[in-house]
């Protein structure tokens, strides 16, 4: 949730800190990354355990991406859907933080929030508004997920 947080000023934790200059050039573009990683509602395609995770973001649309998952694949299956922030490379995307799988109930509850914060901010059910929707949303469904993102499911990068 931090790293949608919006600060007074401008920005969020996480853009900000990426943009200090006393960083190493290493730690900046690592950084830049993790600023970059929004919340995805991700529908899992393919899976190689302890590899790889194949995944298509529902909220952004797009095609099908390779990452880096050497936990969460032990636990996902093909179909599953998922919330967590896919961060693109290098050295490849890989899921970072925490990552929740959906249940009937809880896909149940995240529809019934996203509804509300894109009906509240004028955004249409096209794919952008639901990224919008998730990024504005994105303390209250980390708080509402919260049992599914324990740490049994904390993925860190290249995980």
């Amino acid at each position: 949730m931090h790293n949608d947080r919006p600060l007074p000023g401008g920005g969020t934790p996480a853009e900000r800190y990426a943009q200090r200059d006393d960083l190493p050039v290493w730690e900046r573009d690592v950084a830049r990354q993790i600023a970059a990683a929004q919340f995805g509602l991700l529908r899992v395609v393919r899976v190689m355990p302890g590899r790889w995770i194949e995944l298509r973001d529902l909220a952004v649309g797009g095609g099908v991406v390779r990452a880096i998952s050497h936990h969460v694949s032990r636990s996902a299956r093909p179909h599953d859907l998922m919330v967590g922030r896919l961060m693109a490379g290098p050295p490849a995307p890989a899921l970072w933080g925490p990552v929740g799988f959906l249940t009937r109930q809880s896909g149940r509850e995240l529809c019934e929030l996203l509804e509300t914060y894109m009906e509240a901010l004028g955004l249409d059910d096209a794919v952008g508004g639901l990224a919008a929707a998730m990024h504005m949303a994105s303390r209250e469904i980390t708080v509402m997920l919260a049992p599914a993102l324990g740490p049994a499911n904390i993925s860190p990068k290249a995980a």
